[in-house]
């Protein structure tokens, strides 16, 4: 007996996967939601059936499957790397001596002549000095202790304390920014800082400060210092800034009086950049005489610190295009944040909330994150314009709370590496083209990066992720033959820039890819 035919089938091979796709998704859709009703035996609706026939013939139809991974995929976190370009042949100007410090190398218990010397420290700029809470050394009325007294009389001053630090700060190599003024306290800051009445006596004394550090008056040396920052900006709302710049002004035209060719400055002014501006409206318009303007900045970010710095490059811009800006005092907020709250809870004898803040100072001030957030300041402050000085505050290791070179023994710790490594681009000179590139969406701040070569030919490259950025592409072009080896040196939580590889360059363009951890730096140096 003949067999019966099998019924032709009217639906192509893609048709039919389609349908069972979609029975597979009702299935699941069952399953998923513990439907009574639900039975794998159960037909699969005509309605379903002509959709998934339909779905089935567009070109860019994916299973629920593999569309579930996709969009879970699209909501990780994109790379973090950073791609950093470099062009030894494209030359960029000189990089800044931006190393500087306040106080030191000497303190009460410790002498850190050797690490500013390591450093290459180029500015040494005194405040707060002796004691960061009432610091007397170095202070006008520390040296003229008696304004009543003959400020032409050399028997009335007294720099034998002043002379040990500014003496020992020269000596290292390091120019001094000479601050004629008053350290705040930081126990009372309502402290009305001691000046006379007559301000043609003061102006007088601050003359003969210089006589003795420049021209050997009473007893004193011949160190060449040129800058002078003069007075210093009161901000315990006691003072008002008009009679603050009139202090300024008759300091500063007594000192060009005396030598027209010493630079004049002031006047260390803490976060307003209101009060700067009218400063310098003021001086335009009285013809003080301004060399430079010295002004604070302390940020929790290098995007906040480097964002406050153009600000004042904005407003200094109003006055004149040759004037200089000196960061007169800087350094990560979180230190300093802690410090001033320690004072306060010990001055409210909290001893239980102050015993704890104190031991987040210290563990603040010597971490890899203070490095990190000064590699990136250093690398940011050197691309900005006008910047000509700058000083970390400090470098005082047995009395200050804010020193993060070194612990209390003088031995060096994080942030030590953070001017070490700069002091070694610094040594280049010749900076180069450099620039960085983060992709869209990236999640991390602080990825500064720097590049120089010497006048022998050596290069010379610092790279700092405040926050961390994974991975760091780096590009280099315009390499000379000569120049066949990278040593990579680390600073992160283990590494103190150390040598971490060495890699043989080879080709036209070389590319290195590094890992950087969190709050880390690099240095590469190519010979």
């Amino acid at each position: 007996m003949p067999r019966k035919p099998k019924p032709k089938n009217t639906l192509t091979a893609g048709e039919r996967a389609a349908i069972y796709e979609a029975e597979q998704r009702e299935k699941l859709a069952r399953m998923n939601t513990d439907s009574p009703s639900s039975n794998k035996d159960e037909p699969l609706p005509d309605k379903a059936k002509n959709d998934a026939i339909g779905v089935s013939q567009e070109k860019n139809t994916k299973p629920a499957s593999q569309k579930g991974r996709e969009a879970k995929k699209k909501n990780l976190p994109k790379p973090q790397k950073a791609v950093i370009k470099v062009d030894l042949s494209i030359p960029a100007g000189e990089i800044k001596p931006l190393h500087g410090m306040c106080n030191g190398p000497v303190s009460y218990g410790a002498d850190i002549s050797q690490l500013f010397k390591d450093i290459g420290v180029p500015f040494v700029r005194f405040d707060g000095t002796d004691t960061p809470i009432s610091g007397c050394a170095v202070d006008i009325s520390k040296i003229f202790r008696n304004y009543d007294a003959d400020p032409s009389d050399e028997s009335n001053y007294d720099f034998s304390l002043t002379d040990k630090y500014v003496t020992a700060a020269r000596m290292t190599g390091a120019e001094i920014i000479y601050r004629l003024g008053e350290s705040r306290d930081l126990l009372d800051p309502k402290r009305r800082v001691r000046r006379p009445d007559d301000l043609d006596v003061l102006a007088r004394v601050c003359v003969n400060i210089i006589r003795h550090y420049n021209d050997r008056w009473a007893g004193g040396f011949s160190l060449d210092i040129k800058r002078f920052e003069i007075w210093s900006r009161d901000t315990s709302g006691e003072v008002s800034l008009a009679e603050d710049m009139e202090i300024y002004r008759r300091i500063a035209n007594a000192i060009k009086l005396y030598d027209e060719d010493l630079k004049v400055g002031g006047m260390d002014f803490s976060g307003k950049i209101s009060e700067i501006g009218e400063f310098l409206r003021y001086c335009k318009k009285n013809r003080a005489p301004l060399d430079f303007l010295s002004f604070d900045c302390f940020a929790d970010t290098p995007e906040n610190a480097i964002s406050y710095v153009s600000s004042v490059i904005k407003s200094a811009k109003n006055y004149g295009e040759d004037l200089e800006l000196v960061v007169g005092k800087w350094a990560f907020a979180d230190v300093c944040g802690n410090v001033n709250e320690a004072f306060s809870a010990a001055l409210s004898g909290d001893g239980e909330r102050n015993a704890d803040l104190r031991k987040g100072i210290f563990a603040d001030r010597y971490s890899l994150k203070n490095a990190a957030f000064s590699t990136a300041f250093l690398l940011g402050l050197d691309s900005l314009p006008d910047v000509s000085a700058a000083c970390a505050y400090d470098a005082q290791p047995a009395v200050s709370p804010f020193c993060g070179i070194a612990d209390r023994l003088g031995e060096p710790v994080k942030q030590y590496y953070a001017f070490k490594a700069y002091g070694e681009l610094y040594r280049m000179k010749n900076k180069v083209f450099c620039e960085h590139e983060s992709p869209d969406g990236f999640a991390h701040s602080g990825i500064y990066a720097s590049a120089a070569v010497s006048d022998s030919g050596e290069a010379l490259i610092l790279i700092s992720s405040f926050d961390g950025c994974g991975t760091v592409d780096l590009r280099l072009d315009g390499i000379p033959e000569n120049l066949y080896t990278a040593d990579v040196y680390m600073l992160d939580g283990v590494k103190n820039l150390e040598n971490a590889t060495s890699v043989a360059l080879s080709g036209v363009q070389k590319r290195l890819v590094l890992n950087v951890s969190p709050y880390g730096a690099v240095m590469i140096k190519l010979y």
